[in-house]
């Protein structure tokens, strides 16, 4: 069996919550890229006209 001292605990512990604050910057950074993406989405439906339906140009003709 293997001893445990409180610094080897501690060590782990810094680095599993090192790994978990990463993680956590990395969601928040996806979730800005998403949000940046639904902005420009919004954004190009606004400006750009809507195509016509194929039912409406099939009536127009």
């Amino acid at each position: 069996m293997f001893g445990l001292n409180g610094k080897d605990v501690r060590h782990h512990f810094l680095g599993v919550y090192g790994k978990v604050v990463q993680i956590r910057e990395l969601v928040e950074v996806i979730d800005q890229v998403f949000d940046s993406f639904h902005k420009v989405s919004h954004i190009s439906r606004t400006i750009l006209p809507k195509k016509a339906s194929a039912k409406k140009l099939d009536r127009l003709r």
